[in-house]
């Protein structure tokens, strides 16, 4: 048993008055616990940020990345401890865990970076001896709320991109997967960031709402689900912060009948079930479009019973828990709906699960779901894999549109010009031509559509720095002063 603790202006801070236990989902066990913020020691990590803010939205651009490589190595050296960690409270197996670390490093790289992409607009001699500059400043105290299902990335996305721009941050992680982004403020204090540039608060959702009301937050960055990223955007609003908030997904692949089928059943296979399925880039909808459907459902079927499923403290588990018996039930209660609705069972996870001791969902595979229907409508978050029948290209187009979720989707075809208008007309941020879960690099922006995305900005890429900086214009003209005169007119284009 362990406990987590809280981390503000450099130190550890122990007093809460709740908590919440920290479970094993391999085991179902509890392993530790996790103090919560107080509303005291929200106004000492917002006040310690705000403070640091200061001297270190002074700091050059360039010795701010060199900190970030510092952090990326020390992250590195860390590596084994973090992957541990990430196999053991978010139940993720050995691979997957190594690749999340991987992307995390990536992401530092192109933090260090930041002065490649950091735009700046001039417009010299606009009107008689003006020039125009637009100028970027970093926004203040930055919060960002982390997802259980990438404890190691996003902590890292969020204020990798937020220290080097020159804001402070706090961290709000998933009070799920606490651990890592405690280890992470360490890092970044040995790294030699100033007290109060990183601090940690624990909590649930009223530690949340508490942050983003606050007077002394300027922005807030949050992945999670659509529900709770509506209703921040909505209060960032309402208390003036500025407010990144990407939601879920309910991802649809399309296969076309010129697709290579076996190439088509491995991508959903990979796409549905890895990291049980608990992606928000995640493939949950297969649609076989016209005389396909039964060869392909048939061969994602023979696929299935191959997956190892087991505990993730075993190398050769390729499909581990889900977070919790209270996300497991949640998926059961979504698959029972099933054939009550009129869709078929294929392949009942259950029926391995229920045997299982930890919070265990077998891969699931229901045929001949139609829009309406609780498992298509709705973000299962879990190994359930949904399969619909379209007639045509259009109709197939008309099912993924039809849903208010867009965060990402893909098509497989051999066929260019299908791909291309595929690729213009379908309403998702992220886009695959046989690619089944087309997440981007960092150079390059990520970011839903529709109700998978209540933001104007990019999590990341270079279009991510317009969420961590604001503009401003400034005109300069440096005249005669031999020609200074009362003007009262409005200005113009004088030559």
């Amino acid at each position: 048993m362990y406990t987590v603790d809280n981390f503000i202006n450099g130190k550890s801070y122990t007093t809460s008055k709740n908590s919440s236990i920290i479970v094993n989902p391999s085991y179902g066990k509890e392993i530790g616990k996790v103090l919560y913020a107080t509303d005291e020691s929200v106004n000492l990590a917002v006040d310690s940020s705000l403070k640091a803010f200061d001297a270190w939205s002074q700091t050059g651009l360039s010795y701010r990345a060199e900190l970030i490589l510092e952090f990326r190595q020390l992250l590195i050296n860390k590596s084994s401890e973090i992957i541990d960690l990430c196999t053991t409270e978010a139940g993720k197996t050995l691979p997957d865990a190594e690749a999340e670390l991987d992307r995390a490093v990536q992401c530092l790289t192109h933090a260090a970076a930041v002065q490649h992409f950091y735009p700046s607009h001039l417009s010299p001699n606009v009107a008689g001896g003006i020039d125009i500059a637009d100028r970027r400043y970093p926004l203040g105290v930055i919060v960002g709320v982390g997802p259980f299902n990438f404890p190691i990335l996003i902590p890292i996305v969020h204020s990798s991109m937020a220290l080097v721009t020159g804001n402070t941050f706090i961290s709000k992680p998933s009070e799920k997967v606490p651990s890592i982004s405690r280890l992470i403020a360490d890092l970044y204090k040995d790294a030699g960031f100033p007290d109060g540039c990183f601090n940690l608060l624990n909590g649930d959702k009223e530690v949340v709402e508490s942050l983003v009301c606050h007077k002394d937050v300027s922005g807030l960055a949050f992945i999670g689900s659509t529900p709770a990223a509506k209703s921040l955007k909505i209060l960032g609003v309402e208390h003036n912060t500025k407010v990144q908030a990407l939601g879920g997904g309910k991802n649809h692949m399309i296969v076309l009948p010129d697709a290579d089928l076996d190439m088509a059943a491995d991508a959903a296979v990979s796409a549905s079930f890895g990291a049980a399925g608990q992606r928000c880039m995640a493939v949950s909808v297969v649609v076989a479009v016209g005389d396909i459907a039964d060869d392909l459902v048939n061969k994602i079927k023979q696929r299935m019973p191959n997956l190892i499923i087991g505990k993730t403290d075993n190398a050769e588990t390729q499909l581990g828990p889900v977070i919790s018996q209270e996300n497991k039930d949640k998926i059961y209660s979504y698959i029972e709906t099933a054939e009550p609705e009129g869709a078929s069972l294929v392949i009942d996870g259950r029926q391995i699960s229920d045997s299982m001791e930890g919070c265990f969902v077998g891969a699931t595979l229901i045929d001949n779901v139609k829009p309406g229907m609780s498992v298509y409508e709705n973000e299962i978050f879990g190994p359930v894999l949904s399969f619909v029948r379209a007639k045509t290209y259009e109709d197939a187009m008309n099912i993924t549109h039809s849903h208010k979720l867009g965060n990402g989707a893909a098509i497989f075809t051999r066929d260019g010009g299908v791909a291309q208008k595929w690729t213009n007309e379908v309403q998702a941020g992220s886009v695959g031509i046989n690619v089944p879960i087309p997440l981007p690099t960092y150079t390059h922006s990520f970011g839903g559509w529709k109700d998978s995305g209540f933001s104007e900005t990019k999590a990341f890429g270079p279009s991510s720095i317009d969420f961590y900086t604001k503009t401003k214009s400034v005109a300069t003209r440096w005249p005669d002063p031999k020609e200074s005169k009362v003007d009262l007119g409005f200005p113009k284009n004088d030559k």
